[in-house]
């Protein structure tokens, strides 16, 4: 992992946000970066923690309540507010926030009272019960004198060095690097790959891009194939070259008509009528053979 000097205070306040996620279920963001709700049950009843991140944490502790309220020695007088519990009270900016909130949640699930009725009677709160409780994991208590316990609870320093020597506290401290650095290497996997996803993305809008081009260019030339069609289809040929016969055979009658005139002399109208016509009579055969070749092809598909 980056040494600490290498995070920015944005980092370092996603980090702790991080550890709470990680080290405890039942997250829930209720405003960004500042305020979450943790559920958990005791007793067989539902409570919550409401961790709120002011303007300059981590550098300053987090304010931790719990709901509903009922008696503790972590907690403040007559309030919800946990005040006592040791992650707060040695709380510094290298605590993990998942952590301190861990220990309170289950600290609170071990000797809470039933909160809608009598105290469990079963629940010993005692000092001399936390430091029963305490020396599970810190065995090295049992055997100090009241007094010297009682120097380890109103001494910060001799707190943080128990904590610091304690191989439980110290293979978890490993395990956490070691998660927090899987979280780090998965993330910068994920922004490895997200230059791959960016290619892929650009190859699939230039496809697309393609595609609709390719289409575009396709209804063109099906509209082009459309009108040849229709030009070129065999019976509108046919009733080209009849109107064209009809046409060459109108032109005739107006020549001879100005020839009768005395409109044109009879060396132009010889020459004109007969062209006109020859042309009507050879559109006319050409017609006349079209439509035996088109009767043809109907008896054939019959």
């Amino acid at each position: 992992m980056l040494p600490r000097s290498y995070y920015t205070e944005q980092d370092i306040r996603k980090r702790q946000i991080d550890t709470l996620k990680i080290f405890n279920d039942n997250v829930t963001e209720i405003v960004e970066n500042t305020e979450y709700k943790v559920d958990f049950s005791s007793n067989g009843h539902n409570l919550y923690l409401t961790v709120i991140l002011n303007s300059e944490f981590p550098n300053e502790k987090p304010n931790i309540f719990v709901s509903p309220v009922f008696p503790h020695p972590w907690l403040a007088e007559n309030s919800n507010q946990v005040i006592g519990a040791p992650g707060l009270v040695n709380y510094s900016p290298h605590s993990d926030l998942g952590r301190v909130v861990q220990v309170i949640i289950r600290e609170f699930q071990r000797s809470a009272p039933n909160i809608y009725g009598h105290e469990d009677k079963s629940t010993d709160t005692s000092p001399m019960s936390h430091y029963s409780n305490q020396s599970l994991m810190f065995p090295e208590l049992n055997e100090l004198s009241i007094d010297e316990l009682q120097e380890i609870i109103e001494n910060p320093d001799l707190q943080d060095k128990l904590l610091e020597t304690n191989p439980q506290l110290i293979e978890l401290d490993l395990e956490t690097e070691e998660l927090m650095a899987s979280i780090e290497q998965i993330a910068q996997d994920n922004i490895n790959k997200q230059q791959m996803l960016d290619d892929l993305k650009t190859q699939v809008l230039d496809r697309i891009s393609t595609i609709v081009q390719m289409k575009m260019s396709y209804e063109r030339l099906n509209r082009q194939h459309q009108k040849l069609s229709e030009i070129y289809d065999p019976h509108r040929i046919r009733e080209c070259l009849k109107e064209a016969a009809l046409k060459a055979d109108e032109d005739a009658e107006v020549i001879a008509e100005q020839f009768l005139l005395g409109n044109i002399p009879i060396e132009t109208f010889i020459s004109q009528f007969a062209e006109k016509r020859a042309l009507g009579q050879a559109r006319r055969a050409r017609e006349e053979r079209l439509t035996h070749q088109l009767a043809q092809l109907d008896k054939a598909t019959i």
